[in-house]
Order: C-alpha cells, then sequence, then structure tokens
C-alpha cells in the first residue's frame, strides 16, 4: 500500500494507493481467499447434505468456484450444467401441472399395486428444497 502527501498551497491532499493490498486479496493461496474456500466448502458440503437425491446426478455437479465480484476474490457454491434443465425445478418446486403424454398414446403407472393408463394426469407440484439458499448462512459464519 502506498500513501502519498501532497501539500500544496496550504491544503493537504493524502491519497492512499492500494497496490498491494489488491494483490494481498487476489492472491491464490493468500488468507482471504483461503477463508473464503473454507466457509464456502462448509455451504457446499450443507448444499449436498439438503439436496433430493433420485440418480445422483444433481448432487454430483454441486461444487466450488473461484471467480471475482468488482475485482475482488470471491467463491461460489454451484449446482447443475447447462443441460440440466431440472435443477432450478428442484431448487425452488413447481407449481401444480398437467402432465401429457408426448411419445406415446398414453402414461403408464401404478396405483395400489394396478397397473394404469392415462392420457394426463394432474400432477399436484413439488416443494422446493432451496439447498443452496439454505446453505448460505453457513459461509457468513451462522448456523
Amino acid at each position: 500500500m502506498t500513501l502519498k502527501v501532497r501539500i500544496q498551497r496550504g491544503k493537504v491532499d493524502v491519497k492512499l494507493y492500494p497496490g498491494e493490498p489488491r494483490d494481498f486479496l487476489n492472491e491464490p493461496g493468500g488468507p482471504v481467499v483461503r477463508d473464503l474456500e473454507r466457509r464456502m466448502l462448509r455451504a457446499q458440503i450443507r448444499s449436498e447434505q439438503l439436496v433430493r437425491v433420485r440418480t445422483g446426478t444433481l448432487l454430483a455437479t454441486i461444487h466450488k468456484e473461484r471467480s471475482t465480484y468488482r475485482r475482488l476474490p470471491a467463491v461460489e457454491v454451484v449446482a447443475g450444467r447447462a443441460r440440466m434443465k431440472y435443477t432450478m425445478l428442484e431448487h425452488d418446486g413447481t407449481p401444480p401441472h398437467i402432465i401429457r403424454a408426448r411419445r406415446k398414446k398414453a402414461l403408464r403407472f401404478t396405483v395400489g399395486g394396478k397397473v394404469v393408463f392415462r392420457k394426463s394426469v394432474r400432477h399436484p407440484g413439488t416443494t422446493g428444497t432451496h439447498f443452496l439458499t439454505k446453505s448460505l448462512p453457513l459461509a457468513g459464519g451462522g448456523a
């Protein structure tokens, strides 16, 4: 950090040049980045505990990524991939909706041990797990 003081016509002009502190903050193995990594690891682990698991594909995509925010270091917990359309549906939930048969003439499922065929069904919707947002307090040091 450089501090420059200039006195001109009775005025004192003080300027602080943050050359070194920015390097200190952005240093990959520095204390700031290590602390961010540690905090976000806790959030990542909690996200993995909260997500619903059917096949494990969404669970396998939860990871930390280093990034920058306003030229300062940041670490994000990310879930899903570009082709995974259901990531936000799992996170936020879905409203009630109708499911229609598309590839075949009817949908096939079992109810009470009997096989049933229907052209469409009313899905009651799902509640979201909010696995990412619920894990954020751990990144801030909260419970």
